[in-house]
Formats: structure tokens, sequence, C-alpha cells
């Protein structure tokens, strides 16, 4: 059920006009099983390093198509990526990238329904700045907006912002204490003083709060042992890489990370990255995942990738190695849906089973791949009973 947001302005005649936006409940707690959204448009060739036609170019015009696609379509997220350089390459693998907060807000502004996040790197944007931003992008949202968090692991982007690069485990103690911060700016109505290991601020004060009570719902994808620590203590989602694909070892995974929530007596959900190659028949999926990976991915982009991640041969056997350059070509690491919309959708209901709660979606091209998931997946999915029928003018 949706609220109403009023909105009064005066126009150049001095009258009044008075535009009505929806305040919903996030569409990130609803009641479908599977949840959907998409991953990482905001950056040139999305998520896949590939010089095939059609990959993903990432301008305004088509970003803003896709979204509102997306939104019509009943899609719970549009997730950007925080980026600030490329791979190199042929490609420059992700070198174009729209900023976040930014494309957050904008996309904000042109949808009704899709909970649209922001991307933030917490070393790189102050916690009194941060809080503001997300509070404004909720306004603007009518209440639909979350926050990814993330720590922060291509060292050559905070050189650009000569921004302190610290140990691994550090990362996520800085990354507490700038949430605790962040969410205590969200719901103090007086000014008051923090006084942390590395936050000092005085007479701290912010309005608006943010529409979501008591606060937007946060996202971080920490997968080490102090990043679970800090996606179950902080984050009401996990984003999640997958490393046992089978039924009984996902299932496993997902389960430690919930009980990890649990037991610090919160509930979070688990989400993961998949990339998707949907055609008419399996071979002719195969046959394009096989065309724009082997035939045309960008091998440097992706050697330098890997090496940054600290994948490297000297460590790897060589056909672990290719296994890693095929996936991270596809689509960066993700979890691949290859086949027809029925073999999708039957793959879709493993995730289930082990426990997922919702897929980033990646496409090679996403405006044309998006309209054929929603054509051909979606109604599938909903027979299936991962979805419910989604009704545009309710929510």
């Amino acid at each position: 059920m949706a609220r109403w947001l009023g909105l009064s302005e005066k126009g150049n005649d001095g009258l009044h006009f008075m535009e009505q936006r929806p305040v919903r409940d996030n569409p990130l707690y609803n009641q479908n099983r599977m949840k959907i959204g998409i991953i990482a448009m905001n950056c040139s060739h999305g998520s896949t390093i590939t010089t095939a036609d059609n990959s993903w170019k990432m301008t305004w015009p088509d970003t803003r198509e896709v979204s509102v696609m997306a939104d019509r379509a009943g899609f719970e997220v549009l997730l950007p990526v925080a980026r600030w350089r490329g791979y190199g390459g042929e490609t420059n693998f992700n070198n174009r990238t729209f900023e976040t907060y930014n494309w957050a807000a904008a996309v904000a502004a042109v949808t009704d329904y899709s909970c649209i996040f922001s991307t933030s790197h917490v070393p790189l944007t102050h916690p009194v700045a941060a809080a503001k931003q997300c509070a404004t992008i909720d306004h603007i949202s009518g209440g639909r907006f979350a926050l990814n968090v993330v720590c922060g692991w291509f060292k050559n982007e905070f050189e650009m912002f000569n921004a302190e690069w610290r140990e691994h485990d550090v990362r996520y103690e800085y990354a507490t204490e700038w949430l605790d911060l962040v969410r205590r700016i969200w719901t103090e109505e007086n000014e008051f003083d923090f006084e942390g290991r590395w936050f000092t601020s005085r007479n701290i004060w912010s309005q608006p709060k943010p529409i979501q009570k008591p606060m937007p719902p946060v996202m971080n994808a920490g997968g080490s042992e102090a990043g679970q620590k800090f996606a179950a203590t902080q984050a009401d989602m996990n984003f999640v890489i997958l490393k046992q694909r089978d039924i009984e070892g996902g299932r496993a995974q997902i389960r430690k990370l919930k009980d990890m929530a649990r037991e610090a007596g919160r509930e979070v959900q688990s989400w993961i990255h998949v990339y998707v190659v949907c055609r008419e028949t399996e071979k002719e999926a195969r046959d394009y995942l096989n065309h724009y990976v082997v035939e045309r991915g960008d091998y440097v982009a992706v050697n330098n990738l890997l090496e940054i991640f600290g994948m490297q041969s000297e460590t790897l056997p060589p056909d672990v190695l290719d296994e890693f350059r095929f996936h991270f070509i596809a689509g960066h690491g993700g979890y691949p849906l290859v086949g027809t919309a029925e073999q999708i959708v039957d793959e879709i209901d493993t995730l289930v089973r082990i426990g997922v709660d919702g897929i980033l979606i990646s496409w090679v091209d996403y405006k044309t791949e998006c309209r054929q998931w929603i054509d051909e997946v979606m109604p599938l999915m909903e027979q299936a009973g991962q979805r419910r029928l989604f009704e545009a003018n309710g929510g």
C-alpha cells in the first residue's frame, strides 16, 4: 500500500501546483521468493569484459530506458558499482562510470517502484556527507533507497584520492565506525558530538532525515572472515559469492551467513550476482557465451583484474586460472544462468532451494536482454511460484 508525499511549488504564473509521489514500503521486503535486480549498468561494459557487438556503452539515455523498463516490470533492485578507473586492455573495462550517488538520485527520479542503491567506498566519502546524500535520495525516491557499503580493494583508486590503504581486517573496523556515525546522523534529531578511532566531529546536524524508518537498509559483500562478521552484524543484505554451486554446499554457505546474523540478533538477506545468456535453444546460448568470452574476450583487461585480485599463475593451476578468466569475462565471476528461459527458471529454483533471496543480473546487452528477461523469463518465474504477478499501478 502506497502512502503519498506532497510537494508544493509555485510556478512562474504565480499558481501553486502539487506533485504527489508515492511513499512505498521498500520492495526489498516484499514476499517474492526470488527477488531480482540489475547490477553495474552505471559502468561501461557492465560486468562483461568483452569486445562483442552490442556490449554496454553506458550512456544516460540508455541507462534511463533500462531503469524505467525494469522498474515498470517490478524489479526490486537497481544497483550501481563504485568504480573510479578502468582495467586497461582493448576495452579498458569499466573506465567510463557514472558516480553512484548522483546516478542513484537521477534513477530515483525517473522510477516509482524499484529500490535504488548507491554504492559507497567508505574511506572515500566522509560519513556526514554520505548521510546527507543518502537522505536526499531517499526523499527523491519516496523511501526506496538503500546503501551498498564497500571497503575497497583496488589500491590504484585509493591512490587517486591520496587515501590511506589500511590492512584488510582494519578496513572493516573502519567501516563499522563509519556506518555507526552515518546511522546516528540518520536517526538523531538533536545536535551531537562524535569521537571515535577515526572520526571526531562536533555539533553534527543533518536534516531532513530519511523517509524510511528507522533508516535505509544496507548491503555489504563481505567474503573473508572479517567481511562475513561485518555483513552479519552491520548489514541487512549480504552480497555473496557462492563458493560451492551444488545445493548442499551452497545451502551450507548461505545458512552459515544467516546463522551468524541471527546470533547477533539480526536477519539478513543473501543476494548473488548472476550473468545471463538466454536464447531459444541451449546450443544458441552456449554458442553466444563462447563467442563473447572466448572469441571476443579482452584477456589483457581480465588478466589485469585477476592480478589485482591476487589470482596469479604462480599461485593457481593453469586450468583453475582459465576457469576464473572465463567467468570474469562472462560476468565478473558471477553465477551463470545460461540456456533457454525454461532452463534458467529451473536453475533459479535451485538457487531458491539453496537459500538465495535475490539475484543481481548483468547481460552483455542490457537493453535487448532486459526486455527478453521481462517477456520470456519473468512469466515462467511467476508460473513456478518464484514471484508474484506484478501490478505496476499498485506496486
